[in-house]
């Protein structure tokens, strides 16, 4: 069949199969997948396909040795993983053996992201960058890397290595991801005449897997052995001088009667001899002061909390720190969106010691929760968020996961606890404004308080004064009137006196003709105007008395008859 013949019965396939009519956006779709059908009806069947508009609208190429390959994909629902299965159709690189550089955006490179999240656009260039392995496939065999089959003391696993990797660099693997020491591997299934300097490349292997199988021999000399029993394991470890005295990379990770704070600081260590300076930070405390960091504190610094459990006796657990856990793009990640606590339950006093602290956090529950997991789900990543207050668990990976599956995993987690984030940021706002408020009223009332008090003192004072004044006046007036004699009778030689007032009002009595000036002042002060204030005028004639006639009588001054005297303000 012709590549022509061919495409039309790909074409008649993918519209029989999507039911999608219009030629132009079939054509669009298949050639978007490069004619990969299987792609192609995925990308229909999840999505909208595309339109004749859609159709070449983002043009971009991608750098490959001194070839450009150059695509027209719609990025909204190209994936990175699309375009790597197009480039792999195109330049015959396995997937696995490449990655892509040169992506405008910091996101992480995940399969599952569309080429828009990466910032794709027109004429972006990107960079196909391969793997060593994948450089050195000018061998004759079709792959740059090697399929195994092994099986590890009674389990089988598939694994994987470039065909430049040595054997003994298969043995140390080995050793560091299952436990084994090389001195203590004992292998079958390799060609006769294999050594450990030699290449997989320079040996035959059968395809498409080769089956090893490795168990591990008894040792000579007394090792620990953490499939023993815990008794067994801690008095080797009690019998043991000091843990500096093992290889770095055999430490135990934590040692029983240690603080919380000390073992997690020899979790640390022992971990970075094991697997590398690339792992999450530990937070260095108790369970308790890990649920502190990540939720006391405001709602913009919440983060979850992870609560790795690692034991040595679980069969993954190696495989997972080194190949997942250590994964530079899934450490940054948890560092930048989580608080990460370790613990290590090797030692069945050491899980207890964390029983107890998941007991007194979270109650019976959560002791009992925590415990169902142990030992058979070891290793574990329990995601714990808070939400109204209360811890509770968000999930929990176990140690079989892929670093793809983790890495989705943990972006859900921070996604959905974002979503609670915002609405304890709302409450917390909302509160914050109501503290304000109370503040402010409490500032006014307290304002209102003083202005009252100083209204009040400001009154008692004014009361006082008043007082005092009208005490002092009374004073003045009893001695002004004491200092004015009695009204003479008035077949004595007397003058009526009329005192007009300021107020208009008038006082009329008689006064000898002996009697001096000044007995009319103070009978002017007994009525409230006092001579310090006051003065007596005289009409008519106009005159105005002043202080060097208070001595002189009324006969002195021609005051014998009927007089009105005005009483006015001194000026």
């Amino acid at each position: 069949m012709s590549g022509e013949e061919n495409r039309e019965l790909i074409l008649a396939n993918f519209q029989a199969i999507t039911s999608i009519d219009d030629i132009a956006v079939c054509l669009a779709t298949l050639e978007q997948f490069n004619w990969d059908i299987d792609s192609a009806v995925m990308a229909a069947m999840s999505g909208t396909p595309m339109s004749r508009q859609d159709a070449g609208n983002v043009s971009f190429s991608v750098e490959w040795r001194s070839r450009e390959e150059k695509f027209s994909l719609d990025i909204t629902t190209t994936t990175i993983g699309t375009l790597k299965e197009m480039l792999s159709n195109r330049v015959g690189v396995p997937k696995g053996n490449f990655t892509i550089i040169g992506f405008p955006t910091v996101e992480v490179q995940m399969d599952f992201r569309t080429l828009s999240d990466m910032g794709v656009a027109n004429n972006t260039k990107l960079i196909m960058v391969e793997s060593d392995a994948a450089i050195s496939s000018q061998e004759p065999r079709q792959s740059s890397l090697f399929q195994f089959r092994v099986n590890v003391e009674g389990l089988e696993h598939e694994l994987r290595f470039p065909s430049t990797r040595l054997i003994s660099e298969v043995k140390q693997y080995v050793e560091r991801t299952y436990n084994i020491p090389i001195t203590q591997q004992r292998w079958s299934g390799w060609p006769p005449g294999t050594s450990d300097s030699l290449e997989l490349r320079d040996i035959v292997l059968e395809e498409p897997y080769h089956r090893l199988r490795v168990s591990r021999q008894s040792p000579s000399n007394n090792v620990i052995n953490i499939d023993s029993d815990d008794n067994e394991f801690d008095e080797v470890l009690d019998s043991t001088p000091s843990s500096s005295s093992l290889p770095p990379d055999k430490r135990p990770l934590m040692t029983v009667g240690k603080s919380s704070e000390e073992n997690v600081l020899q979790f640390m260590e022992a971990f970075e001899s094991r697997y590398g300076a690339v792992h999450p930070a530990f937070h260095v405390g108790t369970l308790k002061s890990a649920l502190t960091t990540a939720f006391n504190v405001p709602a913009d610094n919440k983060r979850p909390l992870i609560v790795f459990l690692h034991s040595d006796k679980a069969f993954t657990a190696h495989l997972f720190c080194s190949q997942v856990l250590c994964c530079e793009n899934i450490s940054q990640y948890i560092d930048a969106n989580f608080v990460f606590w370790a613990w290590d339950l090797s030692l069945k006093r050491l899980e207890e010691q964390v029983l107890n602290e998941c007991q007194s956090i979270f109650g019976l529950e959560g002791r009992q929760q925590v415990q169902s997991y142990i030992p058979d789900k070891l290793p574990l990543m329990i995601v714990i968020t808070k939400v109204a207050s209360s811890p509770q668990v968000f999930s929990v990976f176990q140690g079989d996961i892929s670093p793809d599956l983790l890495m989705a995993q943990l972006i859900d987690a921070v996604e959905n606890y974002s979503q609670t984030r915002s609405i304890e940021k709302a409450a917390e706002v909302a509160q914050e404004q109501r503290n304000i408020l109370r503040e402010q009223q409490e500032l006014e009332y307290l304002d209102s308080l003083e202005r009252d008090r100083e209204k009040d003192h400001r009154k008692l004072i004014e009361e006082k004064e008043k007082t005092l004044q009208e005490q002092t006046e009374s004073a003045k007036l009893s001695s002004f009137t004491d200092l004015v004699p009695p009204e003479p009778e008035k077949h004595l030689p007397s003058t009526d006196i009329t005192l007009k007032l300021p107020n208009g009002e008038r006082l009329s009595r008689r006064f000898l003709h002996d009697t001096k000036l000044k007995i009319l002042l103070y009978f002017m002060g007994s009525k409230g105007f006092a001579p310090s204030d006051y003065t007596l005028v005289q009409n008519f004639p106009k005159r105005t008395f002043d202080e060097d006639e208070m001595e002189l009588t009324l006969e002195d001054l021609g005051l014998l008859r009927r007089e009105i005297l005005y009483v006015e303000e001194k000026d």
